[in-house]
């Protein structure tokens, strides 16, 4: 048995026969979840190109296979990733389970964690690009229910991925011509251009973060938080992986000078956005782009801190983007998302204003949380570059942690004196609720628990840095 056919064969084609059961959504969950954990502790514990004996049978879990003339290749230092994804996913489904989202979430989230580990994996990783855009299509119908009415930021959204592939696509092809030729700077600028077009248009490079922001606004912030997520962590993947195969590429230093350019950029932009925002969606919005100003920044600054940095950062951000996900949607059937209606909040959901503020605040790198290590590496990193970068990240990450502030100011204030008076509920929503509330105080105790004991996610991810290790100088 290959690699590829168990985490990538099995979960996609038990999303797909998931999909025949739309209303069946408890069965599919319980399948999903039990996969999930099954595929993410087997990456975790059972490693590619060993034998496994059960009684007297023996079967060879080889690493690669063939599919369409290509190699689906999951090595050793592949495994931490994939237990990620799953782990990821296995996160976003339990918390579906507390929300009430489109019937095709369940299946169609293991499809795409399929089609994400397949991107990973593929050889020449070129191909990665056209499978991510699959993954894309696959969303649009989940992106496209009750709650997005306006067809026109799917079409947007859909437009900007869409001219990010082909950017890629070219550019792989004149980076397979630049290995063979080095010296000619022509193809190698131009490849250069193309791979920093590409994921600007995918990771919301200024001045292309328009459709993020509209995303977030009009659709279910359940949905959109997972499909954001994911994408943007495959996209950066996608980047290490250019910069893994390419030994020009990590020695052209341009390369790095635009990375550290366009991510403190993105940063202090999305920080400004963030503090002016009026709507609960668009500042979380904002605040992922933030995020991936940081993450392009540390990638920039082509260290080994910076690296390590970044991918420490991908598992708070991934747990931080469900507990606000889960927040907003809890409160989302109440209460018009604008924050001028949400003043007083914490008088009704006290548990979920602290989850809110908790969450943005690890975003920001309050001290005391667990984002705070990562914004001294990240100021660290800076200051080494330039003294001028680094006080514009430290000032932007103050803006962030202002910005955090101020919506904390809005939910303790008190209530308005025209707010409805809300009705008790009865024992069905009142156990829904209990339910939620315990969710979020599971997710917020986890959090809590990265800040306070790092070496256990240090040791989770020392097989992602054991990939990358060689990369930077």
């Amino acid at each position: 048995m290959s690699a590829a056919t168990l985490w990538i064969y099995l979960p996609f084609l038990t999303g797909a026969l998931l999909l025949l059961f739309p209303n069946e959504k408890r069965f599919s969950r319980i399948v999903s979840l039990a996969l999930s954990a099954f595929l993410s502790a087997v990456a975790l514990r059972v490693p590619v190109n060993s034998m496994i004996v059960v009684n007297r049978s023996s079967l060879i879990f080889s690493a690669s296979t063939r599919l369409l003339g290509r190699t689906l290749s999951i090595s050793r230092s592949d495994q931490t990733i994939v237990a990620f994804f799953y782990a990821f996913t296995f996160l976003w489904i339990f918390g579906s389970m507390f929300a009430k989202i489109y019937k095709y979430f369940i299946p169609i989230s293991l499809m795409s964690t399929a089609l994400m580990v397949a991107v990973i994996s593929v050889q020449p990783f070129i191909y990665g690009i056209f499978l991510l855009m699959i993954c894309v299509l696959i969303f649009l119908p989940m992106l496209r229910n009750t709650q997005m009415n306006n067809e026109n930021i799917i079409v947007r959204f859909l437009l900007y991925q869409l001219l990010g592939m082909i950017c890629l696509a070219i550019s792989g092809q004149l980076t397979g011509t630049v290995d063979i030729n080095p010296q000619d700077s022509f193809l190698l600028k131009r490849a250069v251009i193309l791979i920093f077009v590409g994921l600007s248009l995918w990771l919301a490079v200024f001045p292309f973060f328009s459709w993020i922001a509209s995303l977030m606004e009009h659709g279910c912030p359940f949905i959109n938080g997972f499909v954001i997520s994911l994408l943007q962590f495959s996209s950066l993947f996608i980047l290490l992986e250019f910069l893994k195969d390419h030994i020009w590429l990590r020695t052209y230093q341009p390369l790095f000078s635009a990375l550290r350019l366009a991510g403190v950029i993105m940063l202090v932009i999305a920080s400004v956005l963030a503090l002016i925002q009026t709507n609960l969606q668009r500042m979380m919005a904002f605040l992922i782009t933030a995020e991936n100003g940081v993450s392009i920044l540390l990638i920039g600054m082509n260290s080994h801190e910076g690296i390590n940095t970044f991918l420490t950062g991908l598992f708070i951000h991934s747990v931080v983007w469900l507990i606000w996900a889960v927040s907003v949607k809890f409160i989302g059937s109440d209460y018009d998302l604008s924050l001028e209606n949400m003043r007083g909040l914490v008088h009704r959901h006290p548990i979920v204003c602290l989850a809110l503020i908790l969450s943005h605040f690890t975003i920001s790198g309050m001290p005391l949380l667990a984002g705070f290590d990562l914004r001294l590496s990240l100021f660290t990193e800076c200051f080494r570059k330039s003294g001028l970068l680094g006080w514009t990240v430290c000032i932007a990450s103050g803006v962030l942690i202002f910005s955090g502030m101020r919506l904390m100011f809005i939910f303790l204030s008190p209530l308005p004196e025209n707010s409805p008076v809300m009705q008790p509920p009865d024992d069905r929503t009142r156990y829904d609720l209990i339910m939620r509330r315990g969710l979020l105080i599971a997710l917020v105790v986890l959090l809590v628990l990265m800040s306070f004991f790092p070496p256990v996610m240090e040791t989770f991810i020392s097989g992602i840095r054991s990939q990358y290790a060689m990369m930077f100088l």
